[in-house]
């Protein structure tokens, strides 16, 4: 009777571990910031044109309805392409790091720094997993 206890166990254990990697494959993407973690689902938000991994969410502005506010999420390495965009002006990192290259210009932007975009044709990298708010005006 203890073999036969000990072969059902071990195939309770298979079973578990089976399930257990299964459930952690559909976990979404677990980000960390400064003062915390942060599990994104992105359920609710819309891919990027350029590069389907950059997420981004709409921000409306009742005050404003001209003004167009986008909160994105770049993953590391995250590309995207030289064109034109009339609706960023400035860009605001709250966490992580990216590169911007404006043709002649390139510029790193790092947590909790702005910058104001001088054109709006620019391309730019991902350097860490990097949460970012875009305006169409500074």
């Amino acid at each position: 009777m203890r073999e036969e206890k000990k072969i059902i166990l071990e195939k309770i254990d298979v079973l578990l571990c089976k399930k257990k990697s299964e459930i952690l494959e559909e976990l979404p993407s677990v980000h960390e910031v400064n003062d915390g973690v942060i599990i994104r689902f992105f359920t609710e938000w819309d891919n990027c044109e350029d590069n389907s991994e950059i997420k981004f969410k709409k921000v409306e502005n009742l005050d404003n309805p001209e003004e167009v506010v986008v909160f994105m999420y770049l993953p590391q390495g995250a590309f995207f392409d030289l064109k034109k965009r009339d609706y960023i002006s400035t860009i605001t990192c709250l966490n992580g790091k990216m590169e911007i290259d404006f043709g002649d210009n390139i510029r790193v932007i790092e947590t909790n720094t702005k910058i104001c975009v001088e054109t709006d044709i620019f391309q730019g990298k991902a350097l860490e997993n990097t949460y970012i708010v875009t305006t169409n005006k500074p």
